[in-house]
């Protein structure tokens, strides 16, 4: 049994551990009642809750009260139970110089009345979260270390003063490290509405354009700002904004020009023409139209390897080479059975195509052996029945490296499918993961999208997924299947406790388009594989408990 103990001072209440340094009394009998300061067991407020959320009411109400301090954020869920309903308290400052925990996070989502959260840190997804459904301002302790100019001319102390800014300045004479930082910046901050730029060069400033259009940033205003007495500096924005003026017109870019007072005072404005625009648009279109023709080349030159590295992996394996992937011998696509099928011999293709043999299941024995000397990286191997998912997956230090290498370790755009780098693969953690590229050639994860068919998430085949790493070969039942708006918290692979491992089990399945109606607790492992669906932003997730 833990004792509270809450103090009033001024507009704000506080909750602490109560340490008493003489003999305690039993405090669910002799509770003491005093509004400076007042101690009570956790016991005596679980079993007393209407009536202690009454009596605090009453005292926020008198003591003009709108702030709570949480000396241990482990308490805060006890302290939330009484708060939650009283509406003048808007703020919560958690003191202890730790990260916000996915529990406390849990109770914040389901906040009436909070305005204003202080901590010391927390995960950017449960940073964003708050902010954006529940408009929680939040400010954050913790330092953020940097090395570039941009984070030090614009003094971010903090992830929520990164998060929060609305205006930034910003040199065209870069860094590697301004560059990586302002597009971090750009990636985590959805407040953004104005950028000052200065030291103006061509090479800087369609460098700040390109790092907007990629984290799909729109309706910003960009300050350029003359910083000598030059025709020069002028003529450079002047051709900027010629260069780029679809560009900055698809997504609302207001582009002004600050000039110096002594150039304004020569009447020089008037001079700022539409030529050097033009030559600017120009080059820009030529290097897009250069750009596509180069992309579209290294696409199918990437193409061709994957298919190459497949034919091999089979080859390795003893059995023929696969078919080779294209867009012509991909009929099915991943929808559902063309006009003229019965549903009856749909099923029947289906149970011939997972029946068929995989050259991994084969050569069990030998295949882990054979595909690490290709790959030391090799941690197991997939197959989701009636895809084309069924080959090796790989795991890397981190979750950048796989995105553009193949499994023999080439640059290569389809990157490979591979699982978490925080994932413990020899004593899996609760919750492994598994990503995979989305592409329309049914390469890495391009077919999982067949998942979201009626005809084949209700084919009870089609429901167990194998997945075997070199330690056991394993079978996992689909309990869940959707797409989401792009978030985090599907990825979470370790849990505090099997309170919050259950909480997260449930919203998983509450999220699944369809009832497999399959149990699923906290002594239960489970597989994830995601991957994008449609685009960047969305998120197409499959669930599966292991069950042998």
């Amino acid at each position: 049994m833990h004792k509270i103990l809450i103090k009033l001072k001024e507009n704000t209440m506080s909750f602490c551990l109560y340490e008493a340094t003489t003999p305690s009394r039993n405090l669910n009998n002799t509770n003491v009642i005093n509004t400076s300061k007042m101690v009570f067991s956790d016991e005596y407020i679980n079993d007393n809750l209407e009536l202690i959320e009454s009596f605090f009411n009453l005292v926020v109400i008198k003591n003009n009260i709108n702030t709570v301090i949480v000396d241990i954020n482990a308490i805060f869920p006890l302290v939330y139970r009484v708060i939650k309903n009283i509406n003048a308290i808007t703020t919560i400052k958690l003191s202890e110089d730790k990260n916000v925990s996915y529990n406390t996070y849990e109770k914040l989502l389901d906040s009436k009345y909070i305005k204003n959260l202080e901590c010391y840190s927390m995960p950017s997804f449960m940073l964003d979260k708050l902010a954006r459904e529940k408009d929680i301002n939040i400010t954050t302790r913790c330092e953020v270390l940097y090395l570039s100019d941009f984070m030090d001319r614009n003094s971010f102390n903090s992830y929520s003063d990164v998060y929060y800014r609305k205006a930034v300045d910003i040199s065209c004479k870069m860094s590697k490290y301004d560059e990586e930082d302002f597009e971090s910046f750009l990636n985590f901050n959805n407040k953004l509405k104005t950028i000052n730029v200065f030291d103006l060069n061509a090479n800087g400033i369609n460098l700040i354009i390109d790092k907007l259009v990629k984290t799909n940033k729109k309706n910003i205003k960009i300050n350029l700002n003359q910083q000598r007495n030059s025709r020069e500096i002028i003529d450079l924005t002047d051709n900027f904004i010629n260069k780029n003026k679809k560009h900055i017109k698809a997504n609302n870019y207001k582009i002004q020009i600050k000039y110096l007072k002594e150039y304004k005072d020569k009447n020089i404005l008037k001079q700022v023409n539409l030529t050097f625009l033009r030559v600017i648009l120009l080059i820009f279109i030529l290097i897009a139209i250069a750009s596509a023709g180069i992309f579209y080349t290294k696409y199918k030159a990437d193409t061709n390897t994957i298919n190459d590295e497949m034919e091999d992996i089979s080859e390795l394996m003893g059995d023929e080479a696969p078919t080779e992937i294209t867009e012509d011998n991909n009929p099915s696509n991943g929808e559902d059975p063309p006009e003229g099928i019965s549903e009856e011999q749909q099923k029947k293709d289906d149970k011939k195509a997972t029946s068929s043999n995989s050259p991994y299941v084969k050569k069990f024995e030998q295949s882990f052996d054979k595909l690490k000397k290709i790959n030391n990286e090799t941690v197991g191997w997939l197959k989701v029945n009636n895809t084309k998912i069924d080959m090796p997956i790989t795991q890397h230090s981190d979750n950048e490296y796989y995105l553009n290498y193949s499994f023999y370790k080439k640059k290569n755009y389809h990157g490979w499918v591979f699982v978490d780098y925080r994932n413990d693969m020899k004593n899996l953690d609760r919750n492994t993961v598994i990503y995979g590229h989305r592409n329309n050639l049914g390469i890495m994860f391009g077919t999982l999208k067949k998942v979201l068919n009626k005809s084949w998430y209700t084919n009870k085949g089609n429901q167990i997924i194998t997945f075997n790493t070199p330690q056991k070969a394993m079978k996992w039942q689909i309990f869940s299947i959707y797409t989401i708006k792009s978030t985090n918290d599907y990825i979470q692979v370790k849990f505090p406790t099997d309170s919050s491992y259950t909480t997260f089990l449930n919203q998983m399945k509450k999220r699944s388009i369809y009832n497999f109606k399959v149990n699923v607790g906290k002594d239960d492992k489970i597989l994830t594989l995601s991957t994008c669906y449609k685009n960047a932003n969305n998120r197409l997730v499959v669930h599966a408990k292991l069950i042998k």
